[in-house]
């Protein structure tokens, strides 16, 4: 999700938690300075939607809840203290169930990428979200072409790149296996919908 803008003042964290319950924007917190998210595109919204639906149908009835777009997920670490709203994500502790607007265990954390997004999900939210002892996986979906990048910590978060509709993606925290075209079912990509070349070599953090 695009990030907007940012206050000028320090805010507390109570303060953050508080003000966002009435905000009608959407906001995330990074240390004490709060970003106000921008709208996202169609494309983001339907590869956003078709993969919770994935993870929602796989995870029915199991301790395992799936979430997206408007509940936050706490970083609290050493020095870092910061609160995002993946695009999707998945918790299966218990210590989730009883705080409806904050989660502090995610398993799976997903966040799907736009042009004015990337070098922010891509460097600051994934090693943020490393950082979160739950956390065993983080996976980055572009919007504008195919392509899925895995982070794994039992890897040491090295990236695991696909970009073949038959390629095959196994989500080992949640034990699911899926094609890349399932991901962008709702999306028709054509041979000519490739990683554009200012972003070939763009360095992993």
């Amino acid at each position: 999700m695009h990030i907007q803008s940012s206050s000028r003042y320090f805010i507390t964290r109570d303060e953050y938690l508080e003000g966002e319950e009435i905000s009608p924007v959407r906001h995330e917190y990074v240390n004490g300075r709060v970003y106000a998210m921008a709208g996202a595109s169609d494309k983001h919204n339907e590869i956003s939607f078709d993969t919770a639906a994935l993870l929602k149908a796989h995870l029915k009835g199991g301790p395992c809840k799936t979430f997206l777009l408007d509940v936050k997920v706490e970083v609290s670490h050493e020095t870092k203290n910061c609160y995002y709203y993946p695009d999707v994500f998945v918790t299966c502790e218990k210590e989730d169930v009883g705080s409806p607007l904050v989660k502090r265990h995610p398993k799976l954390v997903i966040e799907v990428l736009s042009p004015n997004s990337w070098r922010v999900d891509e460097g600051e939210k994934l090693k943020n979200y490393s950082l979160i002892q739950s956390v065993e996986e983080i996976v980055l979906i572009a919007q504008d072409w195919p392509e899925l990048v895995m982070h794994r910590r039992s890897e040491h978060w090295e990236p695991m790149r696909y970009f073949l509709p038959d390629d095959r993606i196994l989500f080992k925290s949640v034990n699911l296996e899926i094609s890349l075209s399932q991901i962008y079912a709702s999306i028709p990509f054509v041979a000519a919908d490739m990683r554009p070349w200012y972003y070939q070599n763009l360095s992993q953090p």
